[in-house]
């Protein structure tokens, strides 16, 4: 990938045009806009069910219901002791940085690079980075303040699967099944990844966040044929793009979620994200390697494709919300369930949003380090590419 002179910035006409375009699109409305209307409803359901945070009990295994600052570990860790062939290999480090480089040296050396590193606490794919080497994983580490996981990369197509349990009832049933798409470009060895960005209808409408960070590449010129990955994590918030995969839905795709529900002790309601080999390995429910757990605040993510009208997303997200509040109500009848009082659950909240810097400073420090290696190493920044899903 030759690098040219041109400069590829965005000048402040082109900006304007993307902050109209994106304006249109009510998936990418700030999401407290999007949620206005949502809050009413719950604020409705908190009156009728006279009980203002019921919803916090839909998942009483986890911590703090599931809602915010929920441990990761807690999930994954019960999955992999009972069917470990549904998790790629996790570890969760030891707080010392010399110990924990020595466990993920450990883990990649029996799992192979890249590696995907993690905080324990977190969300929307804040402080996830993947890893290609040893120096990346360490400057990871020096950065991080907070208990990390480690687990082994799982290639492939990634999806969120929604899954709940019935007021009164052991079997689940599927809500929402989302295709998280990684925007990925393919060069004709003359523009600069740059100009690809901005001539590709949907990487344009996010080209400010790729812009800064893809900073170091945008005057390289892809060669003729070459797929540029532009994302590397499935969260809406990093630049995926997500359609709807609700035709995937099938009985053995039902039994494999309930397989793994079943293995997490208090989990009733969330979203399993996940890849596969394809969508027909998902609908047979077979070779589902799963990335994380996701407890009540994660989304029937289906709604967010392109196109879905906003009154229809509304609906889906308020339907969503009675449901939780319903299953809520139902194990708050079970002993020793509790639900958060909600000046407990404001200061949760207002507690992770202190761990956003920290999280983002880790994964920050780790593709500076990958920078510094594509560009000490000709050739170094196509190998390091995660492989493409």
């Amino acid at each position: 990938m030759p690098r040219t002179e041109a400069g590829a910035r965005l000048d402040l006409p082109t900006r304007l045009r993307i902050r109209l375009a994106r304006a249109r699109r009510w998936e990418f409305w700030p999401g407290w806009l999007f949620y206005l209307p949502v809050i009413g409803w719950i604020v409705l359901l908190g009156l009728r069910h006279r009980h203002f945070t019921a919803f916090t009990a839909a998942n009483p295994g986890f911590d703090n219901g599931s809602v915010v600052g929920e441990r990761k570990s807690v999930a994954l860790l019960a999955l992999q002791a009972r069917h470990p062939q549904h998790l790629p290999l996790t570890r969760k480090l030891p707080a010392a940085t010399p110990a924990a480089l020595a466990a993920v040296d450990a883990l990649a050396a029996q799992q192979g690079w890249p590696l995907v590193l993690k905080p324990d606490i977190g969300q929307r794919g804040r402080g996830v980075a993947i890893v290609h080497g040893r120096e990346e994983a360490a400057a990871y580490l020096r950065q991080a303040r907070f208990t990390v996981l480690a687990q082994a990369y799982a290639a492939g197509a990634e999806y969120g699967v929604f899954v709940m349990r019935k007021p009164g009832r052991a079997e689940l049933e599927i809500s929402s099944i989302v295709h998280k798409v990684l925007p990925t470009l393919v060069g004709d060895g003359v523009r600069t990844l740059g100009a690809l960005i901005l001539a590709d209808a949907r990487a344009r409408l996010i080209a400010p966040q790729l812009y800064a960070r893809h900073a170091q590449s945008l005057d390289t010129v892809p060669e003729a044929g070459e797929r540029v990955q532009l994302v590397e994590l499935g969260a809406h918030c990093r630049g995926a793009e997500f359609r709807s995969a609700m035709e995937l839905d099938s009985p053995a795709l039902l039994a494999t979620m309930q397989q793994i529900a079943d293995a997490v002790p208090g989990f009733a309601f969330g979203r399993i994200d996940l890849r596969c080999p394809d969508a027909e390995a998902l609908r047979a429910g077979r070779e589902l390697a799963v990335l994380e757990i996701n407890g009540v605040t994660s989304e029937p993510a289906h709604y967010y494709q392109p196109g879905t009208p906003l009154r229809r997303a509304w609906a889906g997200f308020c339907a969503h919300w009675s449901r939780a509040f319903a299953l809520g109500r139902e194990q708050l009848r079970e002993p020793g369930v509790r639900a958060i009082a909600p000046l407990r659950l404001l200061a949760l909240f207002r507690e992770d949003l202190r761990r956003f810097d920290a999280c983002e400073a880790a994964a920050g420090a780790a593709r500076a380090a990958r920078a510094r290696g594509t560009a000490a190493v000709p050739g170094a920044e196509a190998h390091n590419r995660p492989r493409a899903a």
